[in-house]
């Protein structure tokens, strides 16, 4: 009987069907599925904290190339956009005028790209056609989720432009003439293209109208230089004012009138992709990402040069 059972076993064994069965193959998947569920969200958070790593880098080095171009220019910074200046003012909103972005390309290692350029002629004039259509990847933010490309044919223009996420700050009042507010005049209008009270406004191709260090009487680590823009409302862009394009000043500049990330966003104002916040380049060259919630008025100091506002630095 004994040798019988043993001699059985193997052919039992042989008829045997190991595997899984449906209940178990159902609860893999389902752990398979919980697990990617877990992961996916960290994986999008790691991801993403590059993406805001990369982009602060970039506004870093922007910042140190505006106190090195402030080293060759002494204490100044580039003026927002060229304007051409008529009746004692100067006027942004007449013909093209190169954008600061565009003179801080030597600082940026990017000279090799400035050379290419004739600043004696127009922003898109055909001699500039293929340097003004050049990605610089340092102006660009890699959080930007509206983005459709990186070189923008605008409306009512056949020329390309490379776009960029960096517009400098015009200061805490709209500007006069914006397509948000309506034209014309100063005072309630806003202020003209040539006064605006924060560091990039319209000036002389020599440095005309610029802002000096020693006019950021607010302090240069509590004033905003540089900001994010998103393309939620549109696309900015590093050459400068290009003439016939809506929006046309303020691609180059932000306004700090409205608070970041606002509900009820306008072209002017600086937005941005990353979670919680927006970052921006301070005028001592720190960068500082700004937490959604902020009080409209205290983005409004901060947007000023020489407001007298007192600001802690708890934000």
């Amino acid at each position: 009987m004994i040798s019988r059972r043993k001699e059985s076993l193997p052919g039992r064994l042989a008829n045997a069907r190991f595997g899984f069965t449906l209940i178990e193959l159902l609860v893999v998947i389902a752990i398979i599925g919980v697990l990617v569920g877990l992961l996916l969200p960290a994986v999008q958070q790691a991801r993403e904290a590059a993406r805001r790593s990369a982009c602060s880098n970039n506004m870093k080095q922007m910042g140190l190339a505006v106190h090195n171009y402030a080293d060759v220019h002494p204490e100044r910074f580039p003026v927002g956009w060229v304007g051409e200046f008529e009746a004692g003012e100067w006027h942004g909103d007449e013909g093209e005028g190169w954008g600061f972005a565009a003179h801080l390309l030597p600082f940026i290692e990017q000279k090799n790209l400035f050379d290419l350029f004739d600043l004696t002629k127009q922003v898109g004039d055909n001699v500039n056609a293929a340097a003004i259509a050049t990605v610089v990847t340092g102006y660009l933010c890699p959080s930007d989720s509206y983005a459709s490309g990186d070189i923008i044919s605008p409306a009512n223009s056949t020329r390309r432009f490379a776009r960029s996420n960096y517009p400098g700050c015009f200061g805490s009042e709209h500007m006069a003439g914006h397509d948000d507010h309506g034209g014309g005049g100063g005072g309630d209008e806003g202020l003209e293209p040539g006064e605006g009270n924060g560091i990039f406004f319209a000036g002389g191709a020599s440095g005309e109208n610029a802002v000096s260090f020693r006019d950021v009487r607010d302090g240069l680590s509590k004033t905003i230089m540089i900001g994010e823009r998103d393309s939620r409302e549109g696309h900015s862009f590093w050459q400068g004012r290009i003439d016939g394009v809506n929006e046309d000043m303020t691609r180059v500049v932000g306004v700090g009138e409205h608070v970041f990330n606002s509900n009820d966003p306008h072209f002017e104002d600086f937005f941005s992709s990353h979670p919680g916040g927006v970052s921006f380049v301070f005028a001592d060259g720190h960068v500082a990402f700004l937490s959604n919630g902020m009080s409209e008025a205290l983005f409004q100091s901060l947007a000023t040069r020489a407001g007298g506002e007192v600001v802690d630095g708890s934000y």
